[in-house]
């Protein structure tokens, strides 16, 4: 299991494979690319002149989505890593509802902005079933997923939101008050792991040693995301350190209909006993 810890601040650099390692392409512009995300890694892994301009631009709408839109108030919050402040989020909507004694929707109270320090701090991913890939029987339903959240627990954050519950009841005349966190959207986050598990593999392994199969997901031409990236069974020890913001591991299938395939192990901030997940980027030679 490799951890990649901020509070290490290491850059590991390879060379160009001379290609993009998304599209195959050896005759255009040629960009670095981040193995781990800017945004949760800074500068900890970076393979030089690994993806074309056009590759480029097509993932960094996604992840965009991601790490600066739907998780950006989180990474703000924990002082993760951005390349300019300002585009910081200072403000969260958050949703409110009434709910009766058993905690179901009476209805909807509408959404607040709060400043990012007055509101709890969430954090969203999904939680699968293994990839269909492993051939594991299981309810498609399980594939699909559903969102994982979580809220932190401190006393203190649960007074902070306690208290934004309280003011709604009073503005409202409700008499039980929920706050709503918002999930995570799913295709934009397979398509984010998808795309950094086949980076870490080709930057570990080379793109000699495997036949990438998740290319035309990365780059938004193919669908069937829980074919191969799924809930792993793994769930390792972890530190418990905030700064550990990305957990990965790189191996190959032992058995089943999968058997020899190389998978890659991700996690992203482990302490939150966030769901691990497992995708499978490609088969043997």
């Amino acid at each position: 299991m490799r951890s990649y810890n901020m509070e290490l601040r290491e850059t590991v650099r390879k060379p160009s494979p001379g290609r993009c390692i998304y599209c195959g392409d050896d005759q255009g512009e040629l960009t670095d690319e981040h193995v781990i995300p800017y945004a949760l890694g800074a500068n900890t892994t970076i393979f030089e002149k690994a993806s074309c301009v056009a590759c480029a631009r097509t993932i960094q709408k996604y992840e965009q989505r991601i790490l600066r839109g739907q998780l950006g108030v989180f990474r703000a919050r924990i002082e993760a890593p951005t390349r300019n402040r300002k585009d910081r989020p200072t403000h969260q909507q958050l949703h409110f509802v009434e709910v009766d004694s058993l905690g179901q929707k009476i209805r909807d109270l509408g959404s607040r902005a709060f400043a990012i320090d007055d509101a709890p701090l969430s954090f969203s991913v999904w939680q699968l079933a293994p990839p269909r890939i492993l051939g594991e029987q299981v309810a498609e339903q399980e594939h699909t997923g559903r969102p994982w959240v979580s809220v932190s627990q401190s006393e203190s954050q649960k007074a902070l939101a306690m208290g934004l519950a309280r003011g709604v009841a009073e503005e409202t005349g409700a008499e039980h008050v929920a706050v709503k966190v918002d999930s995570i959207n799913r295709e934009d986050f397979l398509r984010f792991l998808v795309k950094t598990a086949h980076a870490y593999a080709v930057f570990e392994k080379g793109l000699e040693a495997f036949r990438p199969i998740t290319t035309d997901l990365i780059l938004g031409r193919g669908d069937d995301l829980a074919h191969y990236i799924g809930g792993s069974p793994i769930n390792p020890e972890y530190e418990s350190n905030l700064a550990n913001m990305t957990e990965l591991a790189l191996g190959v299938v032992k058995d089943g209909p999968a058997a020899g395939y190389t998978a890659v192990y991700i996690r992203l901030y482990p302490m939150l006993g966030t769901p691990p997940h497992i995708v499978i980027v490609g088969e043997p030679l």
